[in-house]
């Protein structure tokens, strides 16, 4: 509860963004109970949830992060852009699965091609944001030497893994071997019997939780197990991009 406390007292754009998800989770919940269309194999509300969890999860981590930064100004500016790009990406993907249709990958028509590309766009203006951030953040001094290193990597990770995106939409799809829908484990609805690209891109974008609380708790001091564990967790991630295309 204290590190909720001072996400909302240093970045409210962000820390009430989060919430705002997280809501919205619950709103998709309900949803899926009253709606029992399926898409793919899966009520059409449930890769909306997907989504709220993950960006509520990634703003409150943003928010964690960019009270670091002693560039208020620009901390701001990158909130901001986060809040109104990661807003573009949830209403599309909530207005497509109430229309039914998928979000990702479609581009049957001029409305649904408009809306992937919006949802591009914004990945993209969001990648930049902690880029921007992981540059930025050369200038912070505070921190112990194995923090900011787990925080740097992690960034360092996270926009690698969103460029793995490129990936999926050059095929225009993240199932290889087969066409997306395939069954798949509860929720996540990762391919059970078929490569997934999806595994991959959920390892390296969580790099961004993961390698800061790593240094956090074990190496706050000591930067050469945090980039041992860096390394280690990058391995992973690329293995399960490889693993992808040799199942």
């Amino acid at each position: 509860m204290l590190a909720l406390h001072k996400i909302f007292r240093s970045n409210k754009p962000l820390a009430w963004f989060g919430f705002l998800n997280f809501s919205c989770f619950f709103i998709f919940l309900i949803l899926s109970l009253m709606d029992h269309r399926e898409l793919l194999g899966l009520n059409v509300w449930v890769k909306p949830m997907k989504f709220a969890i993950s960006i509520g999860v990634f703003s409150w981590t943003m928010a964690w992060l960019l009270r670091y930064l002693p560039q208020v100004k620009k901390a701001k500016i990158i909130s901001w852009v986060i809040v109104v790009m990661m807003s573009l990406e949830l209403s599309i993907i909530a207005l497509q699965s109430g229309r039914g249709v998928t979000s990702h990958f479609n581009v049957y028509n001029f409305l649904d091609l408009m809306l992937f590309n919006t949802m591009g766009y914004a990945i993209v203006m969001n990648t930049l944001m902690v880029a921007w951030a992981l540059l930025l953040f050369r200038n912070v001094k505070t921190l112990k030497a194995g923090y900011k290193l787990g925080i740097q990597l992690g960034m360092l990770i996270f926009v690698l893994a969103s460029l793995q995106g490129f990936v999926m939409v050059g095929q225009m799809s993240h199932t290889v071997g087969a066409p997306d829908g395939q069954e798949g484990i509860f929720f996540l609805n990762w391919a059970k019997k078929y490569g997934d690209l999806r595994i991959a891109h959920f390892l390296g974008l969580h790099a961004l939780q993961l390698l800061p609380l790593f240094a956090w708790y074990f190496s706050a001091e000591k930067k050469l197990n945090v980039w041992i564990f860096a390394l280690g967790y990058f391995i992973l991630s690329v293995g399960a991009l490889a693993m992808a295309y040799l199942i």
